[in-house]
């Protein structure tokens, strides 16, 4: 499928290269994280190629989705929005807050997109007060990589890992036990809130109550989430190191487990090869209703020009068809966001050679939007979060002072109104 995926999207370049001389409507796109090239450039080939009167022109990428959210607010000061732009989930609210990205109702209504495979539940990660602000793009939710080598060594079933937390910890502390430089686990904080958030929910709790008028993080779930990572490292043998240097460790075989985006799934198992067996696993649940914060991207359309905007739907639903969807997943490890796409037309002979992919995707019932926080503070207030997570996962914070402390600043931080 990989194979086919790259030769198909070699031959849709030219395709798209060549209609795109006679196209009537051109479309200017924006995206972040430079590295999706690869699957941004294939798919406006594919679309230039059935579509020759409309032309897709890519800006130069943002190096990430807050950068790519500042730069548009710039623009829009200057009248120099883009047609199209690939928003990260986190990032929605507060464009829709600042009135960048207004609502596509209007061309919903037009369309059967349930016939077209988008589902209620995906459709609901790009809606805010019940309106809808673009299509879901890319989507992933953290999943545990697992060395089964190691696993199988601490007596553990790699088919089997534990999907309660006390089981897993206990697993985890097992090979860290091995010895020869080996450690337990690793549970990435990420540059963000992300993954905090994921501790949160696993425990059936949320940032904030549902009208956004009370912090909610500080209660019982949040409590139990501080508490877990801390257990992590001195339970589950965490070690108290950066990002880079823990992957590095896991992709030498040295670390049992490593928690991170599904998104990540091909750049493992690339630079891993045939170093030792990796696997995936759902992620273990604290609670029955727990859930998870979806990462990726929406695509939504900023102009307003009639026959832009016309043009700009076409290609939306392209990229998060089938079509697009099947060029997405095999380059990255994304969750397809359309049902039709993993029919056995699309992607389904892709997932049952390769597993490692679909676990994700049987997370699907329990994503939920990435919290955005209101205000024009979010990016700051992501970064006390990390930023006290990480003095409990270097020791210098205890849970519970970390807890009082975000949870302080981050209130001072918030509107009045909250």
């Amino acid at each position: 499928m990989r194979v086919f995926a790259s030769t198909l999207a070699a031959g849709l370049m030219a395709a798209g290269m060549a209609s795109a001389a006679h196209a009537d409507t051109v479309l200017d796109v924006y995206y972040a994280w430079p590295e999706m090239e690869v699957i941004h450039t294939p798919i406006a080939a594919a679309f230039m190629a059935a579509n020759p009167d409309v032309k897709i022109s890519y800006r130069a990428a943002a190096p990430d989705y807050s950068e790519a959210a500042q730069t548009l607010i710039r623009q829009s000061m200057g009248g120099q929005l883009p047609d199209i732009h690939y928003v990260g989930f986190n990032m929605l609210k507060p464009l829709v807050t600042r009135g960048l990205i207004k609502p596509i109702d209007d061309l919903v209504a037009d369309d059967d997109l349930t016939a077209k495979g988008y589902s209620e539940q995906v459709l609901s990660l790009a809606k805010i007060d019940g309106k809808q602000y673009g299509l879901p793009f890319a989507m992933s939710t953290p999943v545990v990589y697992l060395n089964a080598d190691l696993v199988a060594k601490a007596s553990g079933n790699p088919d089997k890992i534990p999907t309660d937390w006390d089981g897993f910890v206990a697993l985890a502390g097992k090979i860290a036990a091995l010895g020869d430089g080996t450690a337990g686990m690793y549970y990435e904080l990420g540059s963000d809130d992300w993954t905090t958030q994921n501790l949160v929910r696993n425990f059936g709790g949320q940032m904030m109550n549902d009208d956004e008028t009370a912090i909610t993080f500080d209660g019982e779930a949040g409590q139990k989430a501080v508490a877990l990572f801390k257990r992590f490292h001195t339970e589950g043998g965490q070690p108290a190191i950066d990002q880079r240097s823990a992957r590095q460790m896991f992709t030498a075989g040295k670390l049992g487990f490593y928690f991170a985006s599904a998104g990540g799934v091909r750049g493992f198992e690339k630079q891993i090869g045939d170093r030792f067996h990796l696997r995936t696993a759902l992620q273990p649940l604290g609670s029955a209703n727990a859930t998870m914060p979806t990462g990726g991207m929406v695509a939504v359309i900023l102009t307003d020009d009639p026959a832009k905007r016309a043009a700009a739907w076409r290609f939306v639903k392209f990229a998060t068809g089938p079509e697009g969807q099947t060029i997405v997943v095999p380059n990255t490890g994304y969750m397809p966001t359309n049902t039709i796409a993993l029919s056995k037309d699309y992607l389904s002979a892709f997932y049952e050679q390769h597993p490692n992919w679909y676990t994700s995707v049987l997370q699907t019932p329990r994503a939920r939007p990435w919290f955005a926080w209101p205000g024009e503070n979010g990016v700051q207030i992501a970064q006390i979060i990390h930023d006290e997570m990480t003095g409990i996962a270097n020791g210098s914070t205890a849970p519970d002072a970390a807890l009082a402390d975000m949870t302080s600043e981050v209130k001072a931080l918030l509107p009045a109104t909250n």
